[in-house]
Formats: C-alpha cells, sequence, structure tokens
C-alpha cells in the first residue's frame, strides 16, 4: 500500500498530525534534504497506514515547490493539505471546512482605478469531498466533536463544504483592500488562507491522484491578534486534523484497483479544467455542446454532470474518447491521460 501524504503550512499544524501516530522518524530526500515525518496510523478497523507528512511554511508558491517534491518522491494514492484559516462568511472559530473548490483571489490587472481580476481555481477530489462531507454528517463525528469542543471559542464545532479563497497576504481587517476584493469578486467564500492554490494547481497535474483541502477555522477577519492569544490556531489545528483523521478512517484503501474509466475520466477532467466545461473551450472542442449540460454551478458539478450525461450517450456529439482526444491537446504528455485513453 502506497503511504498517505499529509501538507501542512505551520509546525502548530504539523504537531496536531503527528498526535494521531505512533512510530514516527525522521526521513530526508535525497536531493533536497526536506524533512518529513514519516510514521504509522491504526484505523479504526485495526489497519496499519504508512503515514508521510511533510511542511511546505507559508505562500502558495511555497506550497506549490514542496508539494510538486513530495509527490514526485513519495508517489502517493493520497495526499492532503490540512492547517488553518482565516473566516470569511458564515463559519466560526474552530469549525472546519472542506474544500470544495479554491479560488486565486489576487491574479489580475491593475488599472488606475480598477482591477480587473483573472481568478484561477483549483479543485479538491470529487471521491474525497463527497467522503468528507458524508463523514461530517456521521455520528461517530459527532461524538468526537463533542470530546473536541472547547466552549470558549464557540457551543459547537460545525463543519462546511465549500470554496476557499486563497492569495499572498493575510486578510486582517474588513477596511482593506484586499478584503474589499473578495467581498467584490469572491464572496461565495468561506474562509482565507495562503496555500491551497499552489497545493491543488499541483495536484491538478497528477489528477488519479486524490487530493483534498481541510482548514480549520482560527479567527475572522477583526479578531486575529484576540484568538491567537486564546490559543486558536492550536485548537482549529487539532480539529481539522481530529477530522482528517477520522476521514481516513473511512478510505477503502483496497478498492484503488477497482476504479471504474468513468470515476477515472471525472477526477481528471475536474483537475485539468476546474473552471469547468467553458474552460480552453474543452467541451465545444471534443464536440460537446454547451446548452445540454447545466451550468449554473461549480466547475467541479458541471464535469460531474456532464461525464455523467455523456456515459449515457448525450451532451452532443461527444464520446469519452473525443473528449480524451481534445484534452490530449492541451496536456499531450499526461500519463493518467495516456493510461485511459489506451483503457478505452
Amino acid at each position: 500500500m502506497k503511504p498517505i501524504l499529509i501538507l501542512t503550512a505551520l509546525e502548530v499544524e504539523r504537531q496536531a498530525i503527528e498526535k494521531h501516530l505512533t512510530n514516527i522518524e525522521t526521513e530526508n530526500h535525497p536531493a533536497t534534504g526536506t524533512d518529513y515525518k514519516k510514521g504509522e496510523y491504526i484505523k479504526g478497523d485495526g489497519t496499519a497506514v504508512s503515514v508521510i507528512v511533510g511542511r511546505t511554511d507559508q505562500t502558495n508558491v511555497n506550497a506549490s515547490l514542496e508539494t510538486e517534491r513530495a509527490l514526485e518522491y513519495y508517489k502517493p494514492a493520497y495526499i492532503f493539505f490540512s492547517g488553518v484559516a482565516g473566516g470569511l462568511k458564515d463559519v466560526g472559530v474552530g469549525d472546519i471546512v472542506i474544500g470544495q473548490n479554491v479560488i486565486g483571489i489576487e491574479r489580475g490587472k491593475e488599472k488606475k482605478d480598477t482591477f480587473f481580476p483573472r481568478p484561477q481555481f483549483g479543485a479538491s477530489s470529487y471521491e474525497l469531498e463527497r467522503l468528507a462531507s458524508n463523514y461530517s454528517t456521521s455520528q461517530l463525528w459527532k461524538n468526537r466533536a463533542k470530546e473536541l469542543l472547547d466552549a470558549e471559542f464557540n457551543p459547537e464545532i460545525k463543519v462546511f463544504t465549500g470554496t476557499i479563497a486563497s492569495g499572498e497576504k493575510v486578510d486582517a481587517s474588513i477596511e482593506s483592500d484586499l478584503h474589499k476584493r473578495i467581498e467584490q469578486n469572491a464572496s461565495h467564500a468561506l474562509a482565507i488562507e495562503m496555500e491551497g492554490l499552489g497545493f491543488l494547481e499541483v495536484c491538478r497535474t497528477r489528477p488519479t491522484v486524490k487530493s483534498l483541502l481541510l482548514r480549520g477555522i482560527s479567527d475572522m477577519v477583526e479578531d486575529k491578534t484576540t484568538m491567537d492569544s486564546k490559543g486558536s490556531q492550536p485548537y482549529a489545528s487539532q480539529n481539522v486534523s481530529a477530522f482528517l483523521f477520522g476521514v481516513i478512517d473511512n478510505i477503502n484503501f483496497g478498492n484503488e484497483q477497482s476504479e471504474t474509466p468513468t470515476s477515472k475520466l471525472t477526477e481528471i477532467m475536474t483537475k485539468l479544467y476546474p473552471g469547468g466545461l467553458r474552460e480552453n473551450g474543452i467541451w465545444e472542442n471534443a464536440g460537446g455542446n454547451l446548452a445540454l449540460i447545466p451550468l449554473a454551478q461549480s466547475g467541479k458539478g458541471q464535469w460531474v454532470e456532464a461525464i455523467r450525461i455523456l456515459t449515457r450517450g448525450g451532451g452532443g456529439n461527444i464520446t469519452a474518447k473525443t473528449l480524451i482526444e481534445a484534452v490530449l491537446q492541451d496536456y499531450a504528455q499526461n500519463i493518467d491521460l495516456l493510461a485511459l485513453y489506451k483503457s478505452l
């Protein structure tokens, strides 16, 4: 069984992960000397799983570099990014956000008095996102959440699934230009952080590696200093790491080799084209008709629905084969695509 790879940005986040592991040893990358912690996690059914924990440091640039390095070295089947984030809407300190997708908020064109956004997108694996969402409503998690709860922060620990905003700056004031930009261009985002886009951008190049972004809310925009002084970062790190290992408990590792071509295609398309069917004109380039697909949803949602329709013979003059052929025009060397194409 391949190891599970877990990345964090801060040391407090890594320490929270390590509390769930036994037999921890330090392992160094042979070329760069990058340090990783290697340990074992014992699942609820008694199965031992090898876990590698790495720390990227802050910013999307660092996250992308370290994600690429770790993926290439360990070649895992599953990779997670776990850590804290600032809350933007609906959430409270200690809550958990399952990162269905991430939006990069700082890319764009700045003119005299106007910023024209050119957002980037990333998406977690559909399979892991759904697994995490289902776990969040289970009695097992509800019981665990009661054990973790510190009522000084909030009366309960809630779990949300949605969009996370990602940039290179800490949003510490609702009066800041950054915050106003978020409200204008990413008003649906539940939380803000600095690594998720870099993480998922690298994961998209390996679409059959299952990836998931999880965040624990450590503060809201205006109360960061106050919450930090109360220990909100260790608290949020504790909560999100416990949730993560609950998700891992529910992964059926024996099912890795039985994934269907349809599920593989969905995974690949949501990773390579997280913006949806319109991105790069991919659906129409493959012979598809956009008018036949419900587009009033996230990019990931579009792909899930489109592949479902495609497998039933709909969606226009398009098949799985013509779709992959069109994608290969953009990603000619992608080994996951080539392997899937040969299997059809």
